[in-house]
């Protein structure tokens, strides 16, 4: 079943903030991106090749805290037109970098121009042209690499202090603790010379993340994440493998320019580029991450593709998603056993449903995070700036926010129809989808370790594939047929059990 309701547009909105609540039944079946994303209701996606991004990206001035929390929630792509115009690095352009750390050390994205120092002028006055890319919006003209520096974790701390003291946290972002102190602790800076831009990618947070642009102006392509049935239909997620693979078809178009941001979820795949006809200089911008509210029903709705991704074969997301999907600290062992995920289900119900209603609302969910001492877990929080913090009050109240903001993010993965409450049917549902892939997850982490790992791997997605994936049965399905036509012989010939380092080499090759 499915629903919608729209809530009007204000003022500083450009489009109606729509809720969708949906139900899709089966552990490895998904509420199609139209139907789950407000914004593209009614878009007709294109075939790989023919680009039509005619989405209209939600806009924002003025954000609100309850309509920030929704959207991010959701994991719904959007721009804040006045996200960072009082910031202090607002009209910075790369030569003002250069010249305030000329010690710092940055990458030359693309090229193989290596490392270099911000000190040397060469980077922000000399193009350096990186291969072209047909499906990239430029057409495949060769453009000029972009260069990153790593400020958050690859400078030495006074470096970076000294960087922080130019720093300021969007607005939407203050009111807590750990986003103000995310945000101040992640950040790295982004410079592209006119014409310069990045082939479409997927990054490896498992956080939301924020693009904010101090000058220039920086035109995005967006896609979501394709949908991946078995491990088999994995591709190279980083720079250009989405068109080796012809499945670039991006659904967004739009401009973000100096004081304005970009806010997107894990998994979102992007590619940018500066026009040279309104980019006159060399442009800079920041990317850094924030940490609540967590993106629960859109990774609880994607999460057979993503089990299949990057994001879990190479940056262990499923221990980041096991505590809201499990509401536990330590993630009980997985099992697609009916009768026991059942009785998780009703201990669970003991636990927090407080008015034994068979209902349990955020209210409950808080009362539990923050009072109980079966859930008071839920109040710690592991951040590399934690260490850092040495008021007692800040860190009580940090507690208290992570307490809080993980009812609501639990009940944003449980509550499938979005009604205000979860269910026991609910809860039934999200536990069974989740056990049932980490018990397949777990099984193919086995079989990567072993020699003959893709005949293993083919094993495991034929029986899941058959007991979950074929509506009529396993004699007439097509996921079936697709496992048992696949040529791959060896290890490497699979994305997903190549590792840091391969990937590394797929960088380089760049």
């Amino acid at each position: 079943s499915s629903s919608f309701v729209c809530m009007p547009a204000r003022p500083t909105m450009r489009l109606a903030l729509c809720v969708v609540g949906a139900l899709a039944t089966g552990p490895f079946q998904e509420i199609p991106e139209t139907e789950f994303f407000p914004s593209l209701k009614g878009f007709v996606p294109t075939q790989p090749g023919q680009f039509v991004p005619k989405a209209e990206i939600p806009r924002y001035t003025n954000l609100q805290q309850a309509d920030f929390n929704r959207l991010v929630r959701r994991g719904q792509p959007f721009v804040v037109d006045d996200c960072v115009k009082d910031h202090p690095m607002m009209g910075f352009v790369c030569k003002d970098f250069s010249e305030k750390w000329p010690t710092g050390q940055m990458k030359a994205e693309y090229s193989g121009g290596g490392r270099t120092t911000l000190g040397d002028p060469a980077w922000y006055s000399t193009a350096r042209p990186a291969k072209g890319w047909a499906d990239h919006m430029t057409a495949g003209r060769r453009i000029s690499g972009p260069y990153v520096w790593h400020v958050k974790d690859e400078e030495p701390l006074p470096i970076k202090r000294s960087v922080q003291e130019y720093w300021k946290t969007p607005y939407f972002l203050n009111g807590t603790h750990m986003n103000r102190l995310e945000a101040w602790d992640s950040f790295e800076m982004w410079f592209s010379l006119p014409d310069g831009g990045a082939m479409a990618h997927s990054d490896s947070y498992n956080e939301m993340t924020i693009s904010a642009q101090f000058t220039g102006t920086k035109k995005w392509r967006l896609m979501m994440f394709p949908e991946l049935r078995t491990i088999f239909d994995s591709f190279e997620s980083f720079d250009t493998g989405v068109y080796k693979e012809k499945k670039w078809a991006p659904e967004y178009e739009f401009d973000v320019g100096p004081g304005q941001c970009f806010v997107f979820p894990p998994g979102y795949m992007h590619e940018t580029w500066s026009n040279p006809e309104i980019n006159d200089v060399c442009a800079t911008a920041t990317t850094f991450q924030f940490n609540a509210p967590f993106p629960a029903q859109y990774i609880r709705n994607f999460l057979p593709r993503f089990s299949n991704s990057h994001l879990v074969s190479a940056e262990n997301a499923m221990e980041i998603y096991s505590s809201y999907a499990t509401i536990a600290k330590a993630q009980p062992k997985p099992t697609s056993d009916k009768g026991e995920i059942q009785k998780r289900v009703d201990s669970k119900f003991v636990d927090i449903d407080a008015n034994k209603d068979s209902q349990i609302t955020e209210a409950e969910l808080r009362a539990f995070f923050l009072t109980n001492p079966k859930g008071k877990w839920g109040q710690a929080y592991e951040f590399a700036w934690g260490r850092y913090i040495k008021d007692p009050q800040v860190k009580k109240e940090m507690a208290q926010e992570r307490g809080e903001y993980r009812a609501g993010d639990t009940l944003a993965w449980h509550d499938l129809n979005e009604d205000g409450h979860i269910s026991r049917e609910e809860l039934l549902q999200t536990f069974t989808q989740w056990n049932v892939l980490v018990e397949r997850h777990r099984k193919l982490m086995k079989a990567k370790a072993s020699k003959k790992a893709v005949a293993q791997a083919k094993t495991i997605e034929e029986k899941y594939a058959k007991e979950y994936m074929c509506p009529t049965g396993p004699a007439q399905c097509p996921v079936v047929d697709r496992i048992r036509a696949k040529k791959a012989k060896s290890r490497q010939s699979v994305v997903w059990f190549q590792g840091d380092e391969d990937e590394e080499k797929e960088r380089k090759e760049l």
